[in-house]
């Protein structure tokens, strides 16, 4: 692999001028430019982005901590975040806690150095006061944890008005509603369960909150969650959860012979691409992905560039997209 006093021997210059074409720290006529990159051409040479990240005090990679890269939330949402960073000059570093506190904070504590200019948590698993002396640029995502860290959130209120309202016009009367374990932080996606919860009580629906480890099971586990549910709960002619749980749920109804939407209706939260995997065509509360991601760009990249600047939280529309299980 070439190096770059390898260029500077082919080019006829000096290593420090290699260096100054490659960080434009100072001016380089441009008869010594073309040479240069000839040279670096010729020897296809590719420059060590680390060692000039730490020159410069920036490496244009932002960092994005995700629960699990598996979950199709997370990895839809990566994959616009990655899409928009390039877009802008930037590169995406995902890594992925498993649910691990330790990976977390192992992670954070490598994000410390020049490694990344910023980092984007959808995990928040340590005290708030780690991540509110974190030194880096951080955005949350779907979590307030201080005043001084903005974060980006869809509407889960106008997430929660919207299923209650489908479920009123499927007249059900009795409604289930899968979340995750509440913790003492304000996770601001609970605020769907609650507006649900508020609107169908007012309409005289009984409603029970199923809490669930959200890395508790994969597609079969909640497969055998729902069909264990539905048999304990016959009554249940309404079901909001996560795509694949709704998956799920869509699979076991079909297998108890209850009829779909007529028996059981399913709300399906999110609208992700695992939607579309198998033919059912789910009605579903559906976070715009692309203006979220974009979102959390703009965000990030405007506290690494203009830092002190007082950034307000974002809210994202959600819609609902009617399929054919309500």
């Amino acid at each position: 692999m070439a190096s770059i006093r390898d260029v500077a021997k082919k080019a006829g210059v000096a290593a420090c001028t290699v260096s100054r074409v490659l960080n434009g720290t100072a001016a380089v006529s441009q008869e010594t430019r073309i040479k240069i990159e000839k040279a670096m051409k010729e020897l296809d040479y590719i420059p060590n982005e680390l060692a000039r990240g730490m020159f410069r005090q920036k490496s244009g990679i932002i960092a994005m901590l995700v629960p699990s890269i598996k979950h199709p939330f997370f990895s839809s949402l990566a994959d616009y975040i990655e899409k928009e960073l390039y877009i802008k000059g930037y590169k995406l570093m995902l890594c992925s806690t498993s649910g691990s506190i330790e990976r977390e904070q192992e992670y954070l504590n490598t994000f410390r150095t020049n490694l990344v200019d910023g980092i984007v948590m959808a995990v928040n698993s340590l005290p708030e006061t780690v991540y509110e002396h974190f030194t880096k640029p951080m955005v949350m995502l779907d979590c307030h944890i201080s005043k001084n860290i903005p974060f980006v959130v869809s509407d889960h209120r106008m997430g929660g008005q919207l299923a209650a309202e489908e479920f009123i016009n499927n007249n059900c009367r009795h409604v289930l509603h899968l979340c995750a374990e509440k913790e003492e932080k304000e996770i601001l996606s609970y605020k769907g369960h609650e507006t649900l919860e508020q609107i169908l009580t007012e309409h005289g629906i009984q409603t029970r909150g199923q809490e669930i480890r959200w890395n508790s099971f994969d597609l079969d586990g909640y497969r055998e969650l729902a069909e264990l549910i539905l048999k304990n709960y016959p009554d249940i002619d309404g079901i909001m959860a996560a795509d694949m749980a709704a998956l799920a749920f869509y699979e076991a109804g079909k297998k108890l012979g209850k009829r779909i939407p007529d028996d059981l209706c399913i709300i399906a939260y999110d609208g992700t691409y695992i939607l579309n995997v198998i033919d059912t065509n789910l009605t579903a509360v559906v976070q715009n992905l692309k203006l979220y991601s974009k979102e959390v760009v703009a965000m990030i990249l405007e506290l690494i560039e203009n830092p002190g600047n007082h950034i307000e939280n974002t809210y994202i529309p959600v819609s609902l997209k009617k399929g054919k299980t309500s």
